[in-house]
């Protein structure tokens, strides 16, 4: 898997030029930034919480030790969006990656977190991996979940009022999956 294919430019929506690229140890206290500049209702759902330095910085162990790829998405060097593949090492799931996308309020319905995806579903099918899976708060993430469809990933499981939003109402979990292809001409 070559990193030489970054950094890379996108273009969104609305003509604006978004890098994107694989992060690194210096982005440690400008990640912890755009988690604390996302809304609560969005990162709630998280496992953990991405304001917590500690956090962030077992995210960036991660990717060393090969427990994810993760790359930003920045605009004039603000990260704006925040995608990773986090990848089981062993057993019998690893061949399944599951997808977490964070996209800034400023930078959403612009086809941002579609470019990220892409990238890493690439990255994905470069790994070898047979499927991506992404989890989904109904009733939150509804315009996620429809941009997911559209980009061929399907439901595969719905837990009824399985997840608390921060004021403590249940809202049902969506499981999606995308099947991946050797190459991109099999799709």
């Amino acid at each position: 898997m070559s990193q030489d294919r970054y950094p890379k430019e996108v273009l969104l929506k609305d003509g604006t030029e978004i890098i994107l690229r694989p992060v690194c140890d210096d982005d440690l206290e400008k990640l912890v930034q755009f988690y604390k500049d996302t809304q609560l209702s969005f990162r709630w759902f998280l496992k953990e919480d991405p304001c917590d330095p500690d956090v962030v910085r077992k995210w960036l162990e991660n990717q060393k030790m090969g427990k994810s790829f993760s790359i930003v998405a920045t605009y004039q060097e603000m990260i704006v969006g925040n995608a990773a593949m986090l990848l089981r090492p062993y057993g019998g799931r690893k061949h399944v990656g599951r997808l977490r996308t964070m996209v800034a309020r400023d930078y959403t319905n612009k086809q941002l977190g579609t470019w990220m995806v892409f990238d890493l579903t690439k990255r994905a099918m470069e790994m070898g991996l047979e499927k991506i899976r992404s989890d989904f708060v109904v009733g939150v993430e509804d315009v996620a979940i429809k941009a997911f469809r559209n980009m061929d990933f399907v439901e595969e499981g719905l837990l009824r009022n399985y997840i608390r939003d921060e004021n403590g109402a249940y809202h049902d979990y969506k499981i999606m999956i995308k099947q991946l292809h050797r190459a991109w001409s099999d799709f």
